[in-house]
């Protein structure tokens, strides 16, 4: 793509972490070449904005002006640019060449006077690519696209049943000086695709604005603001202070979801999580431990531990609210959670597996916790670090969860091997519960059952290999919708498909969970099964064998 059909700025902060990235849409009089779009960038504050924010600024160039655009350009941008914001710094995750991450659930979309029409159009008509959009002075003219089946572009080969149309996916707009005739509009069409509700007069960032906003699902809200406004600094700092910095639409289905997360300074400096760390080998392993809503430190004494890890490019503050630890834990008050962060934002288990017992020892004396019953979960690297440092260190944990890992990576990033060889050898029993999307490129069937091999004959389960119609081991048990109910507390438990396999007393010891029009992500329904999973066993202390309680 022509650089001059858009300004581009990369914070010089930007490294490890994922890099939001906001497209800018200025009014057409000051985005008809590169050079005003860069002066706009600057003058609006959004340039400033990025670099403290580690974020990537985007501005396309329109010399016809926003009416002459396809709604597409920002997505258009987005495709052809994601993989090319090479870091300013010299620090970038390990595996990405020195180029930053600008992941699909960070997209920010603004837009001023003819700018914001543009952008409005640009949200009801692809309303899956943008976690936020602000519409300062202008509002959406077009409508005509929301009944338009969804491009559904987070999943390929999305199943039938879940086919929807833009007017289907919810987003979260704050609307700012718009004509009256024009806001009202967009307050009817997005309350409705939202179902959302009055919510009263609130003040984002400082600004007073009226909200709407589902009550089940917060993120899905809509803010208005009637007054007029200066297109500044202050102004940028305000809408991303109160928005868009807390919003994230996560990769979790074909359309992702709208969901608040806590910002980093929140995450530090909040109070939700006491945040500690290990040294081991001369690096600082920080992580945060989360007790249940309300409980003490005395009250927690005896709980087990879950331990919630990070996939690559996921730090713990921004990780911590992804699959639902926390809300299941303030539901339960059963254990105490810890989210550890690894250097660099990435896990390799030749490195870090001392640093996670390390963790173990240290939390549990810490907090005088059941030592027979610490249970290790985690996401995409974090499962690989799950799976590889569970099974090399069994004897820290009771069992294991991992979910959308990836096997084989090209390049050192994890373990060679499914699973480490000292489970098998040193004869351990580990429960087991794994799990992948339908339509996740990083697990396939074939890795699955590569882990479900040994992991069977570690739990001494009976099904023989090769016994179904893909090739895959007969399971004692099927699990489907029917089980995940809603009467138990699952949201979304009819994507869950779980085979189960039991151990000679016939409880479950292995489960191997697909998750329907599932890409590279997670949701806190995993949680809450892995749960009801995990928390059945103990390891006595230096015992190689787990015990079940009902």
């Amino acid at each position: 793509m022509d650089k001059q059909n858009y300004s581009l700025y990369v914070s010089t902060r930007a490294d490890y972490d994922p890099a939001k990235l906001l497209i800018v849409c200025p009014p057409s009089g000051q985005a008809g070449s590169r050079e005003q779009a860069e002066a706009f960038g600057v003058s609006s504050g959004w340039q400033t904005l990025a670099e403290a924010e580690g974020a990537v600024l985007l501005i396309p160039v329109v010399p016809e002006g926003w009416a002459a655009e396809s709604t597409d350009l920002p997505a258009r941008l987005y495709d052809t640019l994601r993989n090319s914001f090479s870091s300013r710094n010299g620090r970038s995750l390990l595996g990405r060449g020195g180029k930053l991450w600008c992941w699909e659930t960070m997209v920010y979309l603004i837009g001023y006077e003819d700018g914001a029409v543009f952008a409005g159009n640009c949200v009801v008509a692809h309303p899956n690519r943008f976690a936020a959009v602000v519409l300062a002075g202008g509002a959406p003219s077009d409508y005509s696209p929301a009944d338009l089946p969804s491009s559904h572009w987070m999943v390929k080969q999305v199943s039938p049943d879940y086919q929807k149309t833009n007017r289907q996916i919810p987003s979260c707009v704050w609307i700012l000086g718009a004509p009256e005739d024009a806001a009202r509009k967009a307050v009817e069409y997005f309350t409705e695709v939202d179902g959302a509700q009055p919510c009263g007069e609130v003040c984002p960032g400082g600004l007073s604005a009226r909200c709407w906003r589902d009550p089940e699902h917060p993120a899905r809200q809509i803010l208005v603001s009637g007054d007029a406004f200066r297109e500044d600094a202050l102004l940028a700092f305000h809408l991303y202070s109160g928005l868009l910095e807390h919003v994230i639409r996560w990769k979790d289905g074909p359309d992702g979801t709208l969901r608040f997360h806590p910002t980093r300074q929140e995450y530090y400096a909040g109070g939700e999580y006491a945040i500690d760390a290990v040294s081991v080998n001369a690096l600082d392993y920080p992580y945060g431990i989360r007790l249940p809503q309300g409980m003490t430190r005395e009250e927690a004494a005896g709980l087990p531990l879950v331990f919630s890890v990070h996939g690559r490019g996921e730090p713990a503050w921004m990780f911590c609210s992804k699959n639902g630890w926390d809300r299941l834990q303030d539901e339960t008050r059963a254990f105490v959670l810890a989210v550890p962060d690894s250097p660099g934002n990435i896990w390799q288990l030749q490195r870090d597996g001392e640093a996670f017992c390390a963790m173990v020892e240290k939390i549990c004396t810490d907090y005088a916790l059941d030592r027979s019953r610490v249970y290790l979960t985690g996401f995409s690297n974090g499962a690989a670090i799950t799976r590889e440092v569970g099974t090399a260190y069994p004897q820290f944990f009771a069992g294991l969860s991992p979910w959308n890992g990836p096997v084989h990576v090209p390049g050192g990033l994890i373990s060679h091997q499914a699973i480490e060889p000292e489970l098998l050898e040193g004869g351990w029993e580990m429960p087991y519960w794994v799990c992948a999307g339908d339509n996740d490129p990083v697990t396939t069937l074939e890795s699955m059952e590569e882990q479900l091999t040994p992991l069977l004959k570690a739990n001494h389960c009976a099904s023989a290999p090769n016994e179904t119609e893909d090739g895959g081991y007969r399971p004692d048990e099927v699990r489907t919708g029917a089980f995940y109910s809603g009467q138990k507390g699952y949201a979304e438990g009819d994507r869950l498909y779980t085979r189960v396999y039991s151990g000679p007393d016939g409880e479950a010891r292995v489960c191997y969970t697909l998750m329907k029009n599932m890409p590279h992500g997670a949701i806190p329904d995993q949680s809450r099964a892995a749960w009801e999973f995990l928390r059945h066993f103990s390891r006595p202390e230096g015992s190689r064998t787990v015990v079940y309680q009902k």
